[in-house]
Parts: structure tokens; C-alpha cells; sequence
């Protein structure tokens, strides 16, 4: 089986869409010799702030000087982007040979009787054999979208278990209510470990703290007492976390919580004794400055300004605005704007209408895209000038032609499309 042949069969296994438990998996992973309980591991579930989060950690460790394997989901980048050892993406060959073993298991599963795995179970069993089979000091695992049923969930004894920012998404699969999504994140927690999580909302908090106590794990959130912003601008963030001072290039006022959570983790570690051959401060302090992470309020050009944003969800929607509100208090911002037809596109608009100068809406390639129309006609209702392009270079284009002095493009909306974006020498 060659990578194309490998990426024909992951379609075909998305097809299958998602579906809750963890059977399957469990399956996969015991005729692989569960390769995830080979792996030193450290597991994350959120609404938003995951990725950003780990990129603080992973940066963190390597240059402490620790081999990390990073499980990422979504990507922007290429697919294989998921599947990472120090920060390079696994090989095309390397890939097939993964998934040529994996579905001849599958065709024995299937022979008796049993269920196909899905996609995302596909290639979270190929992440755990990959870095059980090349022996990484930590392994960093993203849950895909909840936690409990999650198909990463599948650790006996992670090194910790870590929790970003949760709010309200993804409701027709977690629930309706913060405190019902915090339930369903909260079943990564596991026996006599340690969980550390960004500052949540009270009822958040309180979900975590009762799942940690039943099952004897110690609980550490951010203290934002220990946390105070110095300077903010285009070029990064300076910030005191217990009294001592670091510096982030991440742009949005959430970075610095997300910083705060990384380095409460390492704290964490470093007592229980995982880094104490290779902790160093000065190592803390350059990964966490020279962190960088794709389609998070990330800077593509600066004349004109142009800023992508991965925000699709409400609470993101709502830290883009606070963002937006510190950044450019006086431009006229100017949206490139896609989105997916499952999420509350009308709420997104709510929240971003007091910071739209003028719109250009577009259809993102994904086969749960909002059509560009519906988009554009909700925000024109609002009074805002909203027009629509076919492609992302004529939205470029179109963006060119309004900016001056006082102006800026911001695309946003979903991390669907932002690649076009990014790759793009603007």
C-alpha cells in the first residue's frame, strides 16, 4: 500500500462519520500490543485552547531536550500535520505501512463479526504505535471533540491529564449545559494522577474538582491572582505568572492563560519528578517565546495587516472580539469570513458585528460549509456592507482593493479554509 492508496482507504473510513464508545478502539489497540500504554502520556481535552496549550508544552520539552510525539486535531497544514515527533511530520511512507498493517487487522475484525473502526479511531491507534514504536519521552494527545467517549481515551495511567478553556460547543454530541460538556470532558480523568486545567468558569471548576476527588487525583487550576499582563501588542505579550516575568509571541489576550496552564503543567512534572534531569528555567522561558502556532490569531502580512483566526465557537468568537477590541480599538477591520453550517454562525455575527467595517463571504471546502449567500444575507440584515467571492484569491483581492491607512483584513471563521490563507506570500 503506497500514501495515496492509504489516504483512499481514511476516506473511505470517513464515511463511517463518528460514532460514541470505545470499543472499537480497544479493540484496535489490543491486536496492536496497545501501543498507548507503551507511551509516557499527556492528555488533553477542551473546548478551545487545546492546541495552543500543547505547543506551549511540546516547546517547552524539547528544548529541555525531550524527544515529544504530538497527536493534533484538526489540522491546517496536511494531513499527516496530526502525526508529529519533534515538531516534523511522519513520513508519506511511514504512514502506509501503518495503515496496510492496521487494515488487515481490521479485515480479521470485521470477519468476526465485529464493527469497522472509524477514521478518527484509525488514526489515533496509528498516532499510539507511532510513538510507542520510536520510544518518545512524552506523548501529547488532543482529544478530537469530548473526552469520555473520546477515542484517545484510552490510557491506563496518563503522566497527567490537562484541561483548556470550556464552554459551550459541539452541543448535539456533549450536551446542552457547561456543566453537562465538563462531564463528558472530565471522564479523561483517571485514577491517582494529576490534572491541571486554565481558569474555567465556577461551575466548570466545580465538575472537575468532584470527578478529581472521587478518583483521588490531585487538582490544579490557574490562579489568575498569579497572573498579570505587562505590555500587549502585534509583537507578543509580556506577562508575570508567580511573580515571574515571560514573553509569548501568541497574539490574543487567551494566550496568556493558555502560557499560564503550560507552565502550571511543567511546574507539575518537575515535582512529580518527570523532568528532573533536564528541567532549566531559561529552558521554560525560550519555549515559551519562540512558540508559534498556525491560524491562532496569526499575522500573514503586515502591509497591509492581515491576521488569521481559527475561531468557531462562541467562547473563541467572544475572545477574538476581546482581541480585536485590544489590537485595532480605531481600524476599520475588514472580515474574509467562512463558516460551517453546524455551528452558530447567527451567534458568531452577534458577537463580531460592533468590529465589521465590510464583509466578504465565502463557502470554506468542507462538505459542512454554510453557503457564502446565507452568511452574507444575515449580516447585510445588520446593516453591514457584506459581499461574496468564489475563491479566496478573488477575497484577497476584493479585501486589497478597500484597505488604506486605516484598515486591516481579518479571516476568520473557521480553521477549514485558513490554509489558503497561510500558505499564500501575501
Amino acid at each position: 500500500m503506497n500514501y495515496n492508496e492509504a489516504q483512499e482507504y481514511i476516506n473511505e473510513k470517513n464515511k463511517l462519520g463518528s460514532v460514541p464508545g470505545l470499543d472499537n478502539e480497544i479493540e484496535l489497540l489490543k491486536r496492536l500490543d496497545n501501543p498507548q500504554n507503551r507511551c509516557k502520556c499527556l492528555h488533553i481535552a477542551g473546548t478551545n485552547g487545546k492546541g495552543s496549550i500543547f505547543a506551549f508544552v511540546e516547546n517547552i520539552l524539547l528544548k529541555m531536550g525531550y524527544k515529544t510525539g504530538r497527536y493534533v486535531s484538526p489540522t491546517i497544514s496536511h494531513y499527516l500535520e496530526r502525526f508529529q515527533i519533534n515538531q516534523q511530520f511522519m513520513s508519506e511512507d511511514r504512514f502506509a505501512l501503518y495503515i496496510e498493517e492496521i487494515s488487515q487487522i481490521i479485515k480479521e475484525m470485521e470477519s468476526e463479526g465485529l464493527k469497522s473502526p472509524t477514521a478518527f479511531e484509525i488514526e489515533t491507534a496509528v498516532a499510539y504505535k507511532y510513538f510507542a514504536d520510536e520510544n518518545v519521552d512524552f506523548a501529547l494527545i488532543e482529544c478530537g471533540m469530548g473526552g469520555r467517549l473520546d477515542a484517545t481515551n484510552v490510557i491506563d495511567k496518563p503522566l497527567a491529564t490537562v484541561f483548556a478553556s470550556i464552554s459551550l460547543d459541539h452541543m448535539q454530541f456533549l450536551g446542552d449545559t457547561v456543566e453537562m460538556i465538563a462531564e463528558e470532558k472530565a471522564g479523561i480523568i483517571k485514577k491517582d494522577g494529576i490534572c491541571v486545567s486554565y481558569p474555567q468558569l465556577p461551575e466548570v471548576s466545580d465538575v472537575l474538582r468532584n470527578k478529581c476527588r472521587k478518583v483521588n487525583t490531585q487538582f490544579f487550576e490557574v490562579d489568575m491572582r498569579d497572573v498579570c499582563e505587562e505590555n500587549i501588542d502585534l509583537t507578543g505579550t509580556r506577562f508575570i505568572w508567580k511573580k515571574e516575568e515571560y514573553h509569548i509571541k501568541l497574539l490574543g489576550v487567551h494566550q496568556i492563560y493558555n502560557a499560564s496552564t503550560a507552565l502550571l503543567l511543567i511546574e507539575k512534572l518537575y515535582e512529580k519528578g518527570y523532568l528532573n534531569l533536564h528541567y532549566d528555567r531559561l529552558c521554560v522561558k525560550r519555549g515559551l517565546e519562540e512558540t508559534v502556532w498556525n491560524g491562532r490569531m496569526t499575522v500573514v502580512s503586515q502591509k497591509p495587516l492581515v491576521i488569521c483566526d481559527g475561531a468557531h465557537n462562541e467562547q473563541a468568537w467572544k475572545m477574538l472580539a476581546l482581541s480585536l477590541n485590544k489590537y485595532f480599538t480605531n481600524k476599520h477591520i475588514i472580515f474574509i469570513m467562512g463558516v460551517l453550517g453546524d455551528k452558530e454562525y447567527e451567534k458568531m455575527i452577534e458577537i463580531l458585528l460592533p468590529y465589521m467595517y465590510a464583509v466578504i463571504a465565502i463557502t470554506p471546502d468542507n462538505p459542512r460549509a454554510l453557503a457564502k449567500e446565507i452568511i452574507a444575507d444575515k449580516i447585510r440584515c445588520r446593516g453591514v456592507d457584506c459581499m461574496t467571492a468564489q475563491k479566496y484569491e478573488q477575497a484577497l483581492e476584493m479585501a486589497y482593493g478597500m484597505v488604506n491607512d486605516n484598515s486591516m483584513i481579518m479571516i476568520c471563521g473557521s480553521l477549514s479554509f485558513l490554509n489558503e490563507y497561510l500558505q499564500k506570500k501575501l
